[in-house]
């Protein structure tokens, strides 16, 4: 094993329960449980955990939801709470947001339902000082999730009865609209596939299931010393071969073990 990869993986186990770190979410196997299993987010009014089961189906599709936000630019953390702020409305149904009238209610509100969120949670705070916000064309997105949502469902279960995810990556990949404006999503694909697979909804191989974005990119450039396939599903393949699953957390965590001189 590289010295390097070794190194990440030990700091990764031996700050598992550091508050510092609170997406190392790992369990006492040494595996990763998965980001949605626990946003480190609590409502301030009961203490109750934000997360996402995904044998729920509302749960399943905001997990969609948080993989288009994250695709698009800016912090990480809006998705995260564009995300909780659906997950903490009431009575709201998937197909609500077919809806444009609704669609529309909710994007004029959009920066105020976002400050609304931030003042109910506690936990992670948001990129350095600043507050998160949520796009414009975060509501488009959900749109087009709902919209596909049946035939989603359809791929995810024909890809596991076929044990070929090929067939769902090709789809989801091929909807445009998921990425930022009009673009297609691809490299947080293995986001929603992971998260699956750390839930135990499918079978999945994990060397689809690593997230290739520019911070884990830069980790294996500046730090590991090798350059990962521009392929995002190739790059997932060298990942899991890398760190198997704890997946691509270990790069992930990388910039800021530098910033705690762990390295």
């Amino acid at each position: 094993m590289n010295e390097k990869i070794k190194k990440l993986t030990e700091l990764c186990l031996s700050n598992k329960n550091n508050k510092d770190f609170p997406y190392l979410k790992i369990s006492n196997d040494n595996k990763y449980s998965g980001w949605v299993s626990n946003f480190n987010l609590s409502m301030l009014s009961d203490n109750s955990q934000i997360k996402l089961n995904l044998n729920n189906e509302k749960d399943l599709f905001l997990l969609f939801v948080m993989a288009s936000a994250w695709s698009k630019t800016g912090p990480w953390e809006n998705a995260v709470f564009f995300t909780t702020y659906i997950k903490l409305k009431q009575n709201w149904e998937i197909e609500d947001w077919q809806n444009n009238k609704y669609i529309e209610t909710e994007a004029k509100n959009n920066n105020e339902n976002c400050k609304n969120t931030f003042k109910q949670v506690t936990g992670i705070q948001c990129h350095k000082t600043k507050e998160p916000y949520f796009r414009e064309d975060f509501y488009n997105s959900v749109k087009i999730l709902a919209n596909n949502w049946q035939t989603i469902k359809i791929k995810l279960d024909e890809s596991n009865k076929k044990r070929d995810w090929k067939i769902f990556i090709e789809y989801i990949s091929s909807i445009e609209g998921l990425g930022t404006g009009k673009n297609k999503m691809r490299i947080k694909i293995p986001l929603i596939l992971r998260e699956l697979k750390c839930q135990n909804i499918y079978n999945i191989d994990g060397r689809y299931c690593c997230v290739a974005d520019k911070r884990v990119r830069d980790t294996y450039n500046n730090y590991i010393g090798e350059k990962l396939p521009s392929n995002y599903i190739k790059a997932s393949e060298v990942i899991w071969n890398d760190f198997k699953e704890l997946y691509d957390i270990p790069a992930f965590a990388y910039p800021d073990f530098l910033e705690k001189n762990l390295i």
